[in-house]
């Protein structure tokens, strides 16, 4: 008897894991083990809330972009002094979004090994409680867990660098507005004022 199963990825959106333990064997839990996977699988559903609060910032962030960038449009054909200004400030805020995206990719990858833990979890538990499972049943989930933490760890790290390029980015476009002000004098450059 094979106690676990063999999945397939479902689609291109949301990546699946290859290992699950079989719900034959979950099945037959005591309860003390039941309650370790509650806890496991809680850890699943704040991933995904963390992965919808990631994915919400995206949105906001891809409007605050194309806010600005109209009103960066507009700005450009009335030939207003505060152009420049405003396309640093457009420019750091589509460094912005470009984090925000990368950090809900790094959110996805979370889900994934949330749910990679758990099935880890549920794994031990069928050791522990000696269900009949096969010698060597929880390396494979082991591994499986360890990949997708590496992973995770790769896309968190590149979402401190887009987090560290946009706060230089921040700090370019406030070097652009103060240029501005100092040249012009105008402290009120936005673009409400043209």
């Amino acid at each position: 008897m094979l106690p676990f199963v063999f999945v397939a990825c479902a689609s291109v959106e949301e990546k699946t894991l290859s290992l699950n333990v079989d719900e034959s064997i979950v099945a037959i839990f005591p309860p003390e083990g039941r309650r370790w996977t509650y806890e496991a699988e809680n850890e699943v559903v704040i991933a995904i809330d963390r992965l919808n609060s990631a994915r919400e910032e995206v949105g906001r962030r891809q409007k605050a972009v194309e806010v600005y960038e109209a009103a960066v449009d507009a700005a450009s054909r009335r030939g207003s002094a505060g152009v420049q200004v405003s396309k640093a400030r457009l420019v750091w805020l589509e460094s912005e979004l470009e984090t925000a995206e990368q950090e809900r990719r790094a959110a996805e990858e979370a889900v994934l090994c949330a749910k990679a833990n758990f099935e880890l979890t549920k794994a031990k538990l069928a050791v522990r409680f000696d269900l009949p499972v096969e010698d060597g049943f929880i390396q494979p989930f082991e591994e499986q867990y360890s990949a997708c933490a590496t992973a995770l760890e790769e896309l968190r790290g590149e979402a401190e660098k887009l987090e560290s390029s946009a706060v230089g980015k921040k700090d370019e476009w406030r070097k652009v507005r103060s240029e501005h002000v100092r040249r012009t004098g105008d402290y009120d450059h936005g673009l409400w004022i043209d």
